[in-house]
């Protein structure tokens, strides 16, 4: 049944106006451009819990309305109209303002739309989600898997990461270790993205967001080691070892695990340097250079060629403490005085305990 506005009939001499139906909350499209049915202002806004002004206002400024308005008829919201409004209170709720919320969900929608040819599903209204439409991020990022119980932050980091939005990605994590600590930040937060990133690094569209990532992770941690304050004690030089072969192919090919070490170290207050992959000769200047107390030797993979390496640190530094990490650790032959640090954690603990 057509529910109908409660409204006294109007008499005008002997004209009565009968009460009109009122327009239905949701309705199919015909000829729209998106299938399905449609949905109306006021029953979105409900569905989102805001006002049907403010969805308005949203239209108004950032151009993120509804679809469908035929002249003489109230406009209508299709279900991908639902999907980019949900995308965008998402955003809303990780920290962005409205403006960039709204650029974030167009950009999430497009990216969606050009990098698969499957369109989502409708199914009946009585559906959890609006029109019955699944517009959890997690099914934005179709290309890859895995999300769909993550926490929202993952999933909003990982929203971002499809979208290329490089603004939100660093507002998400530099706001994850003002709220847990560095640590927990890189391990409940980087890490599980990184690792469903990582699952579809065979299509060309997921090994472009990979590299959007790491690039972006890397500057941000760049910036925390730079930023953080030099505390006291012994100075910590991090050596990055290259790998004995070209041809060896890095577990970490961005270098992020090395880098989150030393932004870990920093954020702790620990008097952080570090050599980046360098040729051997640039390698043992820095070590000059750095007049380190402590120095640990980051090893990315297997092949890396250490014992002479390890005789030339020590003739140009003496009375160093040294300890080693990276994936290269399990397979490469070390001296019992170096000690291998585990977890990210564990880590920082060993070297803060030397220094």
């Amino acid at each position: 049944m057509i529910p109908f506005r409660v409204e006294r009939p109007r008499v005008a001499g002997n004209d009565v106006r009968v009460p009109q139906p009122a327009e239905p909350e949701t309705q199919s499209s015909s000829g729209s451009p998106d299938e399905g049915p449609t949905i109306s202002v006021s029953a979105l806004a409900r569905k989102l819990g805001v006002a049907p002004s403010t969805l308005r206002t949203w239209d108004r400024r950032y151009g993120i309305g509804p679809s469908v308005h035929v002249q003489g008829s109230h406009r209508r919201y299709t279900p991908r109209d639902v999907a980019r409004l949900e995308c965008m209170q998402h955003a809303l709720d990780g920290g962005a303002n409205s403006a960039e919320a709204a650029r974030y969900a167009i950009n999430a929608m497009a990216t969606y739309s050009s990098e698969s040819d499957r369109r989502p599903g409708v199914k009946n209204l009585g559906d959890n989600s609006v029109n019955g439409m699944k517009t959890d991020p997690s099914n934005l990022l179709s290309p890859f898997s895995g999300l769909g119980g993550a926490e929202a932050s993952v999933r909003n980091l990982s929203g971002a990461l499809l979208a290329r939005d490089v603004v939100t990605i660093r507002r998400i994590i530099v706001r994850a270790v003002a709220e847990r600590g560095f640590s927990s930040m890189w391990t409940t937060l980087v890490v599980p993205v990184l690792e469903w990133a990582d699952e579809g690094r065979n299509s060309d569209a997921a090994a472009a967001s990979v590299r959007v990532f790491a690039e972006c992770v890397a500057g941000i941690l760049s910036t925390m080691t730079l930023d953080a304050p030099i505390g006291g004690g012994g100075r910590v030089l991090l050596v990055h070892v290259p790998a004995n072969s070209q041809d060896t192919v890095p577990a970490d090919p961005y270098g992020l695990e090395f880098r989150a070490l030393g932004a870990a170290l920093a954020t702790a207050s620990v008097d952080t340097r570090m050599a980046l992959p360098l040729c051997r000769s640039a390698l043992l200047a820095s070590v000059t250079n750095a007049e380190p107390d402590v120095i640990v030797l980051w090893l990315p993979a297997a092949g890396c060629a250490l014992p002479s390496l390890l005789r030339a640190i020590r003739r140009r530094r003496t009375g160093l403490t040294m300890l080693a990490g990276g994936p290269g650790c399990r397979t490469q032959s070390l001296p019992r005085s170096i000690a291998v640090l585990g977890t990210l954690d564990e880590a920082v603990d060993a070297v803060t305990a030397v220094t």
